[in-house]
């Protein structure tokens, strides 16, 4: 009988390590120092190999520098659709064959460089109703990027009409 109390007493002593061991471990870690965050002064914090903070920014991190003048307005605006229009970009012409509807706000034009999907208005919609699928068409578009994904362009119909 002595031996399964002292087994007990072990197994107990040896969980309470590992718990404080544990409880231990986290507070190092996510206490770490005890300086951290409370900088009061302007001392700069890290090693000297470190070198200095600003150096490990990208160039083009959209902070305007207090002494740096602010970028000049730009006359692209933000439609309700979620794209910004640039008034100084040229709207492209092209031909290719009408495909029809791709879904109800969306058209499909094969040009000889490939498909081009192109976003419509709802006045658009009664003029491209009229065109029939297999078409030879002439349209212009317009690119507007979308807002907040200034990679991203969508490709808006500005005029269609039928080359017969």
């Amino acid at each position: 009988m002595m031996n399964s109390s002292k087994r007990r007493r072990n197994k107990k002593a040896a969980t309470a390590g590992a718990l404080l061991l544990a409880v231990m471990l986290a507070t190092s870690a996510c206490g770490g120092n005890a300086n951290t965050g409370n900088n009061t002064g302007n001392e700069q914090q890290g090693s000297a190999t470190d070198g200095p903070i600003v150096s490990q920014l990208p160039e083009d991190n959209g902070v305007i520098e207090p002494d740096v003048s602010s970028p000049e307005p730009t006359d692209a605006t933000t439609n309700n659709n979620g794209t910004i229009e640039d008034p100084a970009a040229p709207n492209k012409v092209n031909e290719g064959t009408y495909s029809g509807l791709s879904d109800s706000h969306s058209i499909e034009i094969e040009t000889a460089t490939g498909a081009i999907a192109l976003q419509v208005t709802d006045e658009q919609k009664s003029t491209l109703e009229a065109l029939p699928d297999d078409a030879k068409v002439k349209f212009e578009y317009s690119e507007k990027a979308i807002e907040g994904e200034a990679t991203l362009k969508q490709n808006w119909l500005v005029k269609i009409e039928e080359i017969k």
